[in-house]
């Protein structure tokens, strides 16, 4: 474990995450996630019992358009004189509507560069973490120089939407309407039976499926919503305007009817309206 992320770390359990209410139970590993709302405010919520959503808008009044959740670990002691600690990993990012890329470190985002004119940003663990860079290139974070660097081109395409799933495999829409993944050395296309009656709008990875927002001509789906990919079919998933998975296998929607966040965790036959969200009208969420 990095000094610095120790030192995160024990600043983070002293002090805040969100607030020290959300850290008082402690003993957990919990995902972290961000909801946006329809005025560009996010709330970050780490999943313990409280479930509290914490309203943390970006400096200087920016409004965010996209966001990734991030991982809060426990680390049990090794004695019964040794309670552990607690490590915030800070895979928790943000992008502006200017553009600006945003890490969430104790209890504040913090300007991160190396990413222009940023349209989208996605997580797995921080080894893992891609913004789409304005010119339609993907660029890696480096946690060691705390910058984005280097450049993922798809060759002929712009990327406009991706998100990193299990053990850091990248997926891709462009905005040609395509959809790729990448190997770990190249990217490979995957087919759509749609074709040119589709149009992507987000994707989203996670518990062995794929979810595509997409509008659909001819459907009665209204403007967008969420399909699974089937060999190459998109199917019907429900009327959602956006959807994530975070790393726990819980399934974070916004209802096209309400725009309100709803979520399904394993086990459960039906999605649940989160309580505190449903005061609030979201457009996009992060898991």
């Amino acid at each position: 474990m990095k000094i610095k992320h120790l030192v995160r770390a024990l600043i983070i359990a002293s002090a805040t995450f969100s607030s020290a209410s959300a850290l008082a139970e402690g003993h957990v590993n919990s995902p972290v996630r961000v909801a946006i709302d329809h005025q560009g405010i996010p709330y970050v919520q780490k999943d313990d019992s409280l479930g509290a959503w914490q309203q943390a808008a970006l400096p200087y009044g920016q409004k965010a358009v996209a966001a990734s959740g991030g991982y809060f670990h426990y680390h049990f002691g090794t004695s019964p004189d040794d309670p552990g600690y607690a490590y915030y990993e800070g895979a928790t990012f943000s992008v502006s509507e200017s553009g600006n890329a945003f890490r969430y470190q104790d209890g504040n985002w913090q300007p991160v560069t190396g990413c222009w004119g940023a349209t989208d940003v996605s997580s797995f663990t921080v080894d893992h973490v891609y913004c789409v860079n304005g010119d339609g290139t993907l660029k890696k974070f480096n946690d060691d120089t705390e910058n984005f660097e280097g450049s993922y081109r798809i060759d002929n395409e712009v990327i406009t939407k991706i998100d990193v799933a299990l053990g850091g495999e990248i997926w891709a829409i462009t905005e040609s309407d395509k959809l790729f993944k990448f190997n770990g050395v190249s990217w490979e296309q995957q087919s759509l039976a749609c074709g040119k009656l589709c149009t992507l709008k987000d994707i989203a990875v996670g518990s062995g499926q794929v979810y595509l927002v997409a509008s659909v001509y001819g459907s009665n789906d209204g403007p967008q919503s969420v399909y699974t990919l089937n060999n190459g079919e998109l199917v019907k998933f429900g009327a959602f305007y956006n959807i994530d998975v975070d790393r726990d296998g819980v399934i974070w929607a916004i209802s096209n009817y309400t725009r309100t966040l709803f979520y399904k965790r394993p086990g459960m036959s039906e999605f649940a309206e989160d309580a505190q969200m449903s005061q609030r009208v979201s457009s996009s969420i992060g898991g």
